[in-house]
Formats: C-alpha cells, sequence, structure tokens
C-alpha cells in the first residue's frame, strides 16, 4: 500500500449510517492487517433533499464545497455514504479531482458479481423515483412508505422492535411475490435497521459492506 493514504468521507445524510460505515470500514482495516490510511470524515448539515427534491440545488452547493475542500487537502479518494445523493454524483464527479466512485455503480456491480437474476429494490422513494437502480423490483406503495418511516427514524434515533418485524412481514411478502433471488438496501440508513438474519435463504446487498470492501481494495493496490 502506498503511504499517506488519505480517504475522504461525505457523511451526514444521516450521521448514523456514517458512523457505522466507518466503523466497518476501521474493523475490516483491522481485520486485514491493512496499513491505517489518514481518514476525514466530513459529516454535513444539510436541509433534507432527500425526500423533498427543491432542495437539491441547495444540497449540491454544500456538497459540491465538500469535493472542493477535499480536493485542497489532496485526498486519494472520496466516497459518498448517501445513495439518494448520488442523484448529484455526476456533477460532483466532475469537480473532483480524485477517484470518486458510484455508490450506485457499485452496488448494481455486486448483484452482477452474485449473478441475481431477480432482484428487489429497498430505498427511499426518491431513490426509487429518480431510477437510480434501474431495471430492480419495486415494492408496492405499503412497503415504500413503511420503508421511508423507518428511514426517517433512522437517520435520528433507534428505530423500534415492532417497527422492525413490521418490516419483515412486508419485506417477505415482497421477496415471495416476485420470487426474488437478491434484496438491494438501497439506502444507508436501511443496514442499521434491517434483520438480515430473517432473511437468510436471499442474497442480500448491504450497500455500506459494499462500498466498505470497495476502499479495501482500493486501500490494497
Amino acid at each position: 500500500m502506498k503511504k499517506n493514504i488519505k480517504i475522504g468521507i461525505i457523511g451526514g445524510m444521516g450521521p448514523f449510517a456514517s458512523a457505522r460505515f466507518l466503523q466497518l470500514l476501521l474493523k475490516k482495516i483491522s481485520e486485514q492487517n491493512i496499513n491505517m490510511p489518514e481518514i476525514i470524515l466530513d459529516s454535513v448539515s444539510i436541509e433534507n433533499f432527500i425526500s423533498d427534491q427543491t432542495k437539491i440545488k441547495a444540497g449540491f452547493v454544500v456538497l459540491k464545497n465538500r469535493i472542493k475542500k477535499f480536493n485542497k487537502l489532496n485526498v486519494d479518494l472520496i466516497v459518498m455514504v448517501c445513495n439518494t445523493a448520488h442523484i448529484l454524483h455526476p456533477q460532483l464527479s466532475i469537480i473532483s479531482l480524485s477517484p470518486f466512485p458510484s455508490l450506485i455503480d457499485l452496488v448494481t456491480n455486486e448483484a452482477k458479481k452474485n449473478k441475481l437474476k431477480r432482484v428487489g429494490l429497498l430505498a427511499t422513494p426518491t431513490t426509487i423515483k429518480t431510477n437510480l437502480y434501474a431495471g430492480n423490483f419495486l415494492p408496492d406503495k405499503k412497503l415504500q412508505v413503511l420503508t421511508e418511516n423507518l428511514i426517517k427514524k433512522a437517520v435520528v434515533s433507534e428505530v423500534k422492535t415492532g417497527d422492525t418485524n413490521k418490516l419483515i412481514v412486508e419485506t417477505k411478502k415482497f421477496i415471495n411475490i416476485n420470487k426474488l433471488d437478491g434484496l438491494i438496501l438501497g439506502c444507508t440508513e436501511l443496514p442499521l435497521i434491517f434483520p438480515k438474519n430473517s432473511f437468510t435463504a436471499i442474497k442480500i446487498i448491504d450497500c455500506l459492506d459494499v462500498l466498505a470492501n470497495f476502499v479495501i481494495n482500493f486501500l490494497k493496490c
């Protein structure tokens, strides 16, 4: 591994997912005995453009400034811990002077690598409407609303067991009706609340895990 590697993480949307990603990344670095890079976590505070698209322009300005800040710090890699914010990834990637992978592409490639044929998507309504994960099976309105409500709760606090049980029931219906062999957790809050041990018969693609593995592979190069 090169010396003095700097990793820039754009997080804060929401902060608990960013913290989980950092914890997961550090765990993988330790387990694989990789030299510890310099990690800069920028937990941005922006208005919620994830569910209110009128605030996307203001969100872009904040994220653009974060990219420019990382450019000045000469980071070797930038990652963004938010699926829905990748609506802005094409514009932001032009500004970045460092490799800045698309989380959407990484997750999509993970599904292809596992040769999954019928893949479902759990995500925010904005992620679903903007077709970031094109070609996947989408949940019905009931599961979409439930997922959105749980994501909103996970951004600010812990999710109750009763809510998690509802998610299990509705997700199993979604899987069975569509005969899915894979399920994408297309929001970085979902790995915090989704009970993966209740879905051992299907491949669960955890976007935080996929992103952490990409960073690990980058560090090994």
